[in-house]
This record gives C-alpha cells, sequence and structure tokens, in this order.
C-alpha cells in the first residue's frame, strides 16, 4: 500500500511540472517602462535630473547588462508657480574607476532656477518618441528658526534646543547637527565636519553613530553629552589634538514635501519589529512612468563654542568667541 501511494505522489509531481512546462516564463511578459527621477532643492540654483528605462537580460543577473540605458535628448522642463520656468540641459559626466558601465553618466540639469517657497512645482519630461513623464507637488515653506543657541555649552542646562515655526501642513524635517573644524594635513588645513548623532552605540569597542530619523516636530534638543562625545571623536586616535582647529556648529533643517515624505515612509522604515523586507518597495510618484519627484527646503542656525570649552579636549578655537 504504502509503495502504490508513493507512485501515485511521484507520477503526480512529474505531470504538474510537465504540464507547467510549456507556459513557464521566468522573465514574464516585458514592459518598457521610463524612469523619471529629480530631486529639487529649494535652497539652490543647480537643479539636476536622471532619465532612463528598464531593460531585461539573458541571465537572472541583472548585473549582467553593460549598456547604459538612460535616455538622451529629452526635454525636461520645471515650473515654479505660473511664471518660473527652466529647460534642463543634458550632459554627461564621467563614471568612477571600476564601474559597472563604460560610458559615461547622462544627466540633465539647470544651473538657474531656484523655486519659490509655498508654490506648487512641477516637473515634465517630454521623450524623443513623444511619451510624456509628469508630476506636481509644492515647494516646503521657509522655516523662522526662533530659538537656537548662539553660544555653546548654553549656561544653565545640559542640552541644546532649537525651535521653529512653519506654514506647512503636515511637515515633516531632517535635522543635522554638525561640528565644522580644520585638521592639518601635510601643512595644509583641511575642513571636516563632524555630525553629533541622537545616539551612540558601543560595539567590539568602537562608538557606533545612530542618526536622527525624520520627524514632524517643530522643536529639536540635543544632549551635551552627545556633543562632547563627537567632539573627543574627531581626534581619536591622533595624540597632537592641536591638528584640529575649532570652527563652530551648524544646525540645518530640512523640510520634505510630500513626495519626499512617502518615500522615506515606504521604504526606510518597517511596519513593525516582526516585519522583514525580502525586496525595494516599488514607489513612484511619476505620471506616465516610474521614479521620483521631490522638493526640500534647508534652513539653518549657526552656534558657536567658548574658547573654554574647545580648550578643555586640547583643541584650537578657529574663530573669536562669539564670532
Amino acid at each position: 500500500m504504502k509503495k502504490i501511494f508513493y507512485l501515485a505522489a511521484v507520477f503526480s509531481v512529474f505531470i504538474i511540472f510537465s504540464s507547467c512546462n510549456e507556459n513557464l516564463d521566468p522573465y514574464g511578459t516585458f514592459k518598457d517602462i521610463y524612469v523619471l527621477n529629480c530631486i529639487v532643492r529649494g535652497d539652490s540654483t543647480f537643479q539636476s535630473a536622471t532619465l532612463t528605462h528598464d531593460y531585461t537580460t539573458t541571465s537572472f543577473n541583472p548585473y549582467s547588462n553593460t549598456t547604459d540605458e538612460s535616455i538622451k535628448g529629452a526635454t525636461i522642463r520645471i515650473w515654479s508657480g505660473n511664471d518660473k520656468v527652466t529647460i534642463l540641459r543634458d550632459t554627461t559626466i564621467p563614471r568612477p574607476a571600476g564601474s559597472l558601465y563604460q560610458s559615461p553618466y547622462s544627466v540633465y540639469y539647470s544651473n538657474n532656477f531656484q523655486p519659490d517657497p509655498g508654490l506648487p512645482i512641477t516637473i515634465e519630461a517630454i521623450l524623443p518618441n513623444g511619451r510624456k513623464l509628469t508630476c506636481s507637488s509644492v515647494v516646503p515653506e521657509d522655516l523662522e528658526i526662533n530659538d537656537h543657541e548662539n553660544l555653546i555649552p548654553p549656561t544653565g542646562r545640559n542640552y541644546l534646543k532649537y525651535s521653529w515655526i512653519s506654514n506647512q501642513k503636515n511637515p515633516v524635517y531632517i535635522t543635522r547637527l554638525g561640528i565644522y573644524y580644520f585638521k592639518i594635513e601635510n601643512g595644509q588645513k583641511v575642513r571636516h565636519i563632524a555630525v553629533v548623532p541622537q545616539s551612540y552605540t558601543q560595539y567590539n569597542n568602537q562608538w557606533i553613530p545612530v542618526y536622527t530619523k525624520p520627524f514632524s516636530e517643530n522643536a529639536l534638543a540635543v544632549d551635551m553629552s552627545l556633543v562632547a562625545k563627537t567632539m573627543e571623536l574627531i581626534s581619536s586616535g591622533d595624540d597632537n589634538k592641536s591638528n584640529y582647529i575649532i570652527l563652530g556648529c551648524i544646525l540645518e533643517v530640512l523640510s520634505l514635501d510630500p513626495g519626499l515624505s512617502l518615500y522615506y515612509n515606504a521604504t526606510a522604515r518597517s511596519g513593525d519589529i516582526y516585519s522583514v523586507k525580502l525586496d525595494e518597495t516599488d514607489n513612484t510618484n511619476i505620471q506616465g512612468g516610474y521614479g521620483l519627484f521631490g522638493v526640500y527646503n534647508r534652513n539653518y542656525s549657526v552656534g558657536f563654542f567658548t574658547h573654554d570649552y574647545i580648550n578643555s579636549f586640547g583643541y584650537i578655537p578657529g574663530l573669536e568667541e562669539g564670532k
């Protein structure tokens, strides 16, 4: 009886695989999809975009393709409000050594376009074959940072505090608190930035930074212990502390538009502690194709360290105190 059951099971599996063999296509139906990516900077007049399309290969390894699929000769325009428009020019940029593709990067750019805060913004790409890709958004409002640190460390508390005012609906912010300094390298001053993280984790005798994630609150507090640890790590392993000239501390606040906010939520955050992401999420806001169009605005606040605080680490003050 067991032998008959075993033979029946093997025969069933053979039938299943034989019937599927004729219709099985591991590649599926190829669809010619065009991809437009553009992140507009609200604090700059230089903007760039890339335009490409999907491809198929003769193997299961996507990196076996050695042909650059960038699209040249398209017309890409960006509007801000009703009367400010620019046409992006196409150009090429050399690739680094060892790149998969041997041909240069193909990009589109404009160096004379800065969007107006709070106004609608639209991108339109017309391909050589007549296909059109579009997307619209709203430029984030400028922030008014009304509570910030002029002198560090502050008097009477052990943390830095910042707050700002925004008229943006459902805002999302990314912040970066950076310590700017020079390091003497081969007799020359080389500028560096040490970013103060949200926290540090010690692993294998190393301090691993954990950086701040995007958030919606209009305020930020940074413990001075994190500033001190970052100051220490600037010269980690170097006994010659006088090679380090401390300049100041700058807080950058980036305001994201809805497109960038949704992209972050879809790709960077897992559902819960039990979720495991097996592949990349297909996230697009481009009409007529795939890709991402987004805008961010940057505001900043400058603070200065007291000379006593800089000297306590063995470093050299690079500016007059309070300037």
